[in-house]
């Protein structure tokens, strides 16, 4: 069975490179899920104006059934398996995933409350690029983990 799920990122990939990577993890992850990207531009607009914009797009897309997690550094970190457990879970349990890599400029903070979850990458800040590779890797990463599958070892 394959599971939808959602990434929503705001600003395009301007490196070759990153969107080679994307690709890659998103062709290893047909075999378990069905990965829907959009791909939002950043706002024009600039300080809280601007986030709220963002904040605004972002749940243009969302359908009432979806649990909206926001990868920010103030979630918490999780272990791969930790993250495998928590997707096996919510998916089990016909939740509808999306997760969002925000724009170079956060969150708004009434849609950090609004999400169903924050999660973290990592305590260190990467660029907004290599965020989506890496949460693609580690997407990939948990459903290895779920299926038995040597690629996490």
């Amino acid at each position: 069975m394959t599971y939808p799920i959602t990434l929503i990122a705001f600003g395009k990939s301007k490196q070759t490179a990153h969107r080679e990577l994307m690709e890659h993890y998103q062709t290893l992850l047909k075999r378990y899920i069905r990965l829907t990207l959009h791909e939002l531009p950043e706002s024009k607009q600039e300080g809280l104006m601007g986030l709220a914009d963002e904040a605004t797009r972002l749940r243009k897309l969302l359908k009432p059934q979806d649990s909206l997690i926001l990868l920010s550094e103030a979630g918490p970190v999780m272990t791969s398996h930790d993250f495998a457990e928590s997707l096996s879970t919510q998916l089990n349990r016909g939740t509808s995933l999306v997760f969002a890599v925000g724009s170079s400029h956060g969150w708004d903070q009434q849609l950090k409350q609004d999400a169903a979850q924050l999660l973290s990458l990592s305590p260190m800040t990467f660029p907004h690029d290599l965020a989506r590779i890496l949460f693609c890797e580690q997407l990939y990463r948990a459903f290895s983990i779920l299926h038995g599958s040597p690629y996490h070892k």
